[in-house]
């Protein structure tokens, strides 16, 4: 795949948060609402509990159903913790709710097959929260979101093409791609069109008369399993530097000695200050004929340890060619992570 996006859903997620924390509820049918249902375990959904039924109906379609009050403060706690796992991952994360989002793992996919990666990723969510989720692989946010749906709970499904996408949703309702709602639904059902095949086999021109030019095409593509959207990541700041312009040549390699323990004493104040820690240091140089070079290091752990970042930083420019003629010298530091990040810190898990 030359893209792999992963969508990952925890499963009954408010539920699931109950019967872990009460092992007393464990294996029962139980629905976090009191009003209305907001989560049903797997348990009740056997018995057709729904989320938004209202407890009286859930409760007539499963008079042993358990309702528990919903602490929504508790799970967006929890489910911030996992967005903070993910995010000690990679910051190409798209988070859709505390339960459920995107990740960009193409990088990933040069050292990892798609199912040991998955493997991985279940396995350390569930040793950090006791919590299961389901995954899906895919080629696209639109083929791993489906593919999600594929093997609940504690599944997981890949779709690497769209011959596989085709293959997978032809046969399903048409309400499985997005944007065919309830309201649109009725009157393809009542033209016969029931099957995502049977969606697929009109053409746009069709579809375009159906649902107007813009929902027509995006249906036209969907059912073709066509979505170039990207993961949408907040793009947070992702590296912390320091420069320095010499007014003149230096020479001399201790005076950039000096230099980078100045810059790096600030760099690690400022980490400390927003509570930030980082893996990768980058030293950069360049001479007096305006030559620019950079040489990066990856450490084995995150650190905001300045004694470190210092002795990684001379390594890299030990390593450098020539180490005179300088008129710029400075570190950046990335890589980086919050420290709940770090100590929760997927990547012992990754190696």
């Amino acid at each position: 795949m030359k893209r792999c996006i992963l969508h990952y859903d925890m499963d009954a997620f408010y539920a699931s948060i109950e019967q872990r924390d009460n092992p007393k509820l464990k294996g029962k049918a139980i629905a976090v609402g009191r009003g209305v249902i907001t989560t049903a375990s797997y348990e009740a959904r056997k018995y057709g509990v729904r989320s938004a039924m209202p407890s009286v109906t859930a409760k007539k379609l499963c008079p042993e159903l358990i309702l528990l009050p919903v602490r929504i403060d508790y799970y967006k706690k929890l489910g911030k913790k996992i967005q903070d796992l993910i995010q000690s991952l990679t910051y190409k994360c798209e988070f859709i709710s505390s339960d459920e989002g995107y990740v960009d793992i193409t990088e990933y996919m040069k050292k990892y097959t798609p199912e040991s990666f998955i493997e991985k990723f279940k396995n350390s969510l569930y040793k950090h929260t006791r919590l299961t989720c389901s995954v899906g692989l895919g080629y696209n946010k639109l083929s791993a979101k489906l593919a999600s749906d594929a093997n609940k709970p504690n599944g997981y499904f890949i779709i690497s093409s769209r011959e596989e996408f085709h293959n997978y949703v032809k046969d399903k309702s048409v309400s499985i791609i997005p944007g065919i709602g309830r309201k649109s639904l009725e009157p393809l059902n009542n033209m016969g069109i029931n099957t995502v095949n049977d969606i697929f086999n009109l053409t746009k021109n069709n579809l375009i008369d159906m649902f107007g030019t813009n929902k027509g095409v995006r249906i036209f593509e969907l059912v073709r399993g066509i979505d170039d959207s990207e993961v949408d990541y907040i793009s947070e700041r992702q590296s912390y530097g320091q420069e320095e312009t010499y007014s003149r040549t230096v020479d001399d390699i201790e005076t950039v000695h000096d230099t980078l323990l100045h810059q790096i004493n600030k760099l690690t104040e400022k980490l400390r200050l927003d509570n930030i820690y980082i893996k990768t240091v980058t030293l950069k140089a360049r001479y007096s004929d305006f030559s620019t070079i950079t040489r990066s290091k990856t450490l084995n752990e995150y650190t905001r340890n300045s004694d470190i970042i210092y002795t990684t930083a001379l390594t890299l420019l030990s390593d450098l060619a020539k180490k005179d003629s300088f008129r710029l010298i400075g570190v950046h530091l990335s890589h980086i992570a919050k420290r709940n990040y770090v100590q929760l810190s997927f990547k012992d898990l990754f190696k």
